[in-house]
């Protein structure tokens, strides 16, 4: 078992403007969540964590990670997620229309909805359709705390796909937490 534990914090708030009536004003509209994924097994906690940054990736190209073997951790180690319990994935690209897929492996993929758990539809047929579009300077995080399964050789690939948009070269960020067991 690995070592890992994060805080996740996100804050918004908005704010409704009225311009007549008796409530006239300002109505701050919050939204407040901050998990603690302390360290371990169980649901709402994670053992392993893992972090690239992908620059000057080309073009319509799509890059496959492996998740359950085939990623290392800054100190070489084999990073093997049993189940992934949050994705985060940043396009620092800025070009309009650069965007990036993150969505299941053509072969292999991860994430399908499988026993109630999963980011994308069970639709193994669809994986073209599937997955989320991250625009240019824009974020995606995905969370589930009980934990989204991989299952090595059948369901563990996860895909990031590049837009065909030419211009400055694309860049993203990703982190991906979970749990060894």
């Amino acid at each position: 078992m690995g070592n890992a534990t994060a805080s996740v914090s996100l804050s918004i708030t908005a704010r409704d403007v009225l311009t007549s009536g008796l409530k006239a004003g300002v109505i701050p509209i919050q939204f407040n969540n901050i998990l603690e994924l302390n360290n371990g097994l169980l649901d709402s906690q994670i053992d392993l964590a893992w972090s690239a940054s992908r620059v000057a990736m080309p073009a319509s190209a799509t890059t496959n990670m492996d998740l359950h073997g085939a990623l290392t951790d800054s100190f070489g180690n084999s990073v093997q997620f049993h189940e992934v319990v949050l994705i985060a994935l940043r396009n620092n690209r800025v070009d309009a229309g650069a965007y990036l897929l993150l969505a299941p492996a053509a072969a292999n993929g991860f994430g399908r909805l499988a026993s109630s758990k999963g980011f994308w539809s069970a639709d193994l047929g669809a994986d073209t359709d599937q997955g989320n579009i991250v625009g240019p300077t824009s974020w995606l995080c995905l969370y589930d705390p009980t934990g989204v399964p991989t299952t090595p050789g059948t369901v563990d690939i996860l895909a990031i796909t590049t837009s065909a948009v030419v211009g400055s070269t694309n860049a993203w960020d990703i982190l991906i937490l979970g749990r060894s067991a």
